[in-house]
């Protein structure tokens, strides 16, 4: 039986309770993504919801029953604070997480009792028995006040000052079988609002736990009948229209091999975690993320989205993360000195292009399962300094000075500054907001993701797994990146990416293959015993690859255009008596590289984009490399051929 005592009547002559009673479910297996599912649809609604009125009507309630509402919070506003707050609400079972989701939703207090650990008849009212309370996850008894308004049975008591803490008592759990759901009502919610909180709880069980013939009864106790027998209460037709969309996940072998062993420098914590993952037929989350501190995304980006492509094919969750609040503050990651800071402005202005140019690989208008877009300033942004705080507390100093960078810095005493300290934390911090599994980056974000593993353990109690991949380097070994001003864009013409690619040395060619596009694994080994074997040309073969990824960017027209270009140009015979190959003249027998690339030829608009070039392996004179960044060049009485990645002239000095 369910008892609504006269004393809780008399104070409140409006007051009523949803009794809804749950039978035969399975609280152990749950539809993939409960949690996230939940929380998507109502975490942003319940930051919004004006609850004013319904938060001053639990206010007033507990003050009626000498209760005292700055420090016995009713749950549901409990709840709601800790949303606004930005504090994480963790995935308790599948039951848990529909009772907050919908408290949240309707502003009501809810919980659930395990009916099978219950002693008699439930009463809310003073505690008149003299009941004691066993605090939750511990054996602690408790002496509470006979006055204090309570849940109980004829032994324990079940809830605290009315709505506030639940006890160890009869807490659900995911061995329950059979519930017993109240809503409770001061008197401000109508009946029908009543029941159809009731009906929302039953859609969710429904739709949510694997659960065959559960049975839902319901009726409502109140002043016109304050008790009810919860084993005959008459049964809930009605249910909600709620949509939950659901997606089949692949088990595709040769995909999740794609995934778990091409261009992959580590998996934390193993690959064999997973590919154990992956064949279990549970929709994983994944992402990677991209900061906007440039207007364009380059060529290295490519490798992290074609495993993102990958997890998109098996039917997984894909999100496409924006750093806009990330970029602004700078990932120190292997940087001499502190990245300088970017605006709002700059990171909207440098943003623009980032779909679009990956587009080329993702499907973002996909129907059945598109690619999402996130920003990272949707949480960020919003974080006070208590919460910064509070997530730089799970860290420690030491752990981020044993990087490689900062002790590089320390050697050279170069200053190293507090915000830096940060980046990796609000990298971490993306992974718990976004309830992520597994994190895609380049081998450069080890360290980053493994805060975000930490977090995720610590915060959502699961296991993320962090996928680092090959980075693709220059001639010199360093990676081609925005900052290191060797990057091939997605933003330069068919022309210069050809040409680019062109300008790889034979070394990087198989490298490439494997990092920056689909040709398969097979044919990649196959191209690397040829060339060792001298069976094939390698500039073929780099034909092929800049054909292959000029194609993927470009599209296929005209990136065949672009390979005639460079055949044209940089392949004809006898260019150096050939009328398209332009001449220019100097003054000079002699001339610093420098100078040639930029005050002679204007191939490039500074000498730091001349190093650059020199540096990435794309400047050759006579056909040979340059590789001294201060090198002097004789110009010889017929002249000589001086190259600049897809840029061509003929060098004459007037002077002989």
């Amino acid at each position: 039986m369910f008892n609504l005592s006269k004393q809780i009547l008399q104070k409140f002559p409006k007051a009523s309770v949803g009794c809804l009673v749950v039978r035969n479910i399975d609280n152990t297996k749950a539809l993939d993504n409960t949690y996230q599912i939940l929380w998507n649809q109502i975490e942003q609604s319940a930051r919004e919801k004006n609850s004013k009125k319904e938060n001053s009507e639990w206010v007033l309630a507990f003050q009626k029953v000498g209760l005292n509402p700055d420090n016995e919070t009713p749950s549901h506003i409990a709840l709601l604070k800790r949303v606004r707050e930005r504090q994480e609400i963790p995935s308790i079972n599948p039951l848990v997480n529909i009772y907050n989701a919908v408290s949240l939703k309707y502003l009501v207090p809810l919980g659930g009792h395990d009916l099978d650990k219950i002693s008699g008849n439930i009463t809310v009212g003073p505690n008149l028995n003299e009941l004691k309370f066993i605090e939750m996850n511990s054996n602690n008894e408790i002496k509470v006040p006979e006055d204090e308004i309570v849940y109980a049975d004829e032994k324990h008591i079940l809830t605290r000052k009315w709505v506030w803490r639940q006890s160890n008592t009869s807490k659900t759990t995911e061995e329950t079988k059979n519930i017993f759901i109240p809503i409770d009502n001061t008197g401000n919610k109508s009946d029908k609002e009543i029941k159809k909180i009731a009906i929302e709880i039953k859609s969710l069980i429904s739709k949510f736990l694997g659960t065959k013939n559960p049975q839902f009864t319901f009726s409502i106790a109140d002043s016109t009948k304050p008790s009810l027998d919860l084993d005959n209460l008459p049964e809930l037709k009605r249910t909600a229209s709620i949509k939950v969309k659901t997606y089949p996940i692949k088990k595709d072998s040769q995909i999740i091999k794609e995934i778990t062993t091409r261009a992959v420098e580590t998996i934390v914590p193993s690959a064999e975690m997973l590919e154990k993952m992956l064949n279990s037929g549970r929709r994983l989350n994944v992402y990677q993320g991209f900061d906007p501190t440039a207007p364009t995304l380059h060529i290295g980006h490519t490798a992290g989205m074609r495993k993102l492509k990958y997890f998109q094919q098996l039917g997984h969750r894909v999100i496409f993360l924006i750093g806009d609040f990330t970029a602004r503050i700078g990932d120190p990651t292997d940087k001499s000195a502190a990245r300088q800071k970017l605006t709002k402005e700059q990171v909207k202005k440098n943003l623009k292009l980032y779909q679009k140019q990956a587009s080329r690989i993702l499907d973002f208008k996909n129907k059945k399962n598109p690619v999402e877009i996130m920003y990272n300033s949707q949480w960020l942004d919003k974080m006070n300094f208590q919460d910064v705080i509070e997530l730089a507390s799970e860290f420690t100093v030491q752990q981020m000075i044993k990087r490689d960078m900062f002790q590089k810095r320390i050697n050279e005493d170069r200053p190293i500054f507090i915000h830096e300290f940060m980046y990796p934390l609000m990298q971490g911090y993306d992974s718990v907001r976004m309830n992520i599994d597994v994190e895609v980056g380049g081998n450069d974000q080890v360290f980053n993701m493994i805060c975000g593993r930490d977090l995720v353990l610590k915060h959502l109690n699961k296991e993320k797994v962090v996928l680092p991949n090959k980075l693709l380097t220059d001639s010199s070994g360093k990676k081609m990146s925005k900052t290191g001003g060797n990057m091939i864009t997605l933003d330069d013409s068919p022309e210069d990416m050809y040409g680019k690619v062109m300008a790889f040395t034979d070394e990087l060619i198989c490298p490439a293959f494997e990092i920056l596009t689909d040709v398969p694994i097979e044919k990649i080994e196959k191209m690397k015993t040829d060339m060792k074997n001298d069976k094939v040309n390698p500039m073929d073969l780099k034909k092929q690859l800049a054909l292959e990824i000029t194609t993927e960017h470009k599209g296929e027209a005209v990136a065949k255009k672009a390979q005639e270009y460079f055949e044209k140009v940089f392949q004809k015979q006898g260019e150096t008596t050939s009328s398209d190959i332009p001449v220019t003249t100097v003054d000079q027998k002699k001339c610093s590289i420098i100078d040639l690339l930029t005050i002679h030829t204007h191939f490039t608009d500074s000498n730091s984009q001349a190093k650059r070039l020199i540096e990435q392996g794309a400047v050759t004179v006579d056909d040979k490399k340059i590789s001294d960044k201060i090198a002097i060049i004789s110009i010889p009485k017929d002249g000589l051929i001086l190259r600049a990645g897809k840029k061509i002239t003929k060098i004459q000095s007037i002077k002989q």
